[in-house]
């Protein structure tokens, strides 16, 4: 047996052992603290509406940053509202994450496209997950593990957002 194939064997032997990968986290780091503090405010099918803090990840390194190395604390206590310059079909992934997110696609008219859980990586995986819209977003909306469920957002509600003090 090769050197190369031990290894693999080993890491996943140590991945079934433990599960996913171990990465190191802070309850904060300086990309998180650069983003600006936000109100999202999420409507319900209902019309009724649940508004919350977030920070604002509007610039390619706050982006790619996103709740990589950060503790699971501090993604439940979070979340990040991810603002591109037009509409796109962003690709999202797990990498340097240590907790499930789930995360929100939305329209440039503030609705939900899509919803999705998100896990992190496993050792063992040869290809990397990677989420996506269906069609073109604005905006994602990374939160904690069980969030949608627990305010009742469904594909038939909207979003908004506002910076202290002024409306998006």
């Amino acid at each position: 047996m090769t050197f190369t194939r031990s290894l693999f064997f080993l890491l996943a032997l140590l991945t079934v052992s433990y599960g996913h990968a171990q990465v190191d986290c802070e309850t904060d780091n300086v990309r998180l603290q650069s983003m600006p503090l936000i109100d999202v405010t999420l409507i319900r099918e209902d019309g009724s509406r649940y508004t919350m803090p977030a920070k604002l990840a509007d610039n390619n390194p706050n982006r790619a940053a996103g709740f990589q190395g950060v503790c699971e604390s501090t993604i439940e206590s979070m979340p990040i509202l991810f603002v591109f310059e037009r509409e796109a079909l962003p690709n999202f992934h797990m990498n340097n994450v240590v907790a499930s997110i789930d995360i929100a696609f939305i329209d440039k008219s503030g609705d939900v496209e899509s919803i999705q859980s998100m896990k992190p990586y496993s050792l063992i995986e040869l290809k990397k997950k990677l989420y996506s819209p269906k069609r073109p977003v604005l905006y994602a909306l990374e939160v904690h593990k069980g969030f949608f469920d627990q305010h009742d957002i469904s594909l038939g509600s909207k979003m908004t957002w506002a910076t202290r003090g002024l409306t998006e």
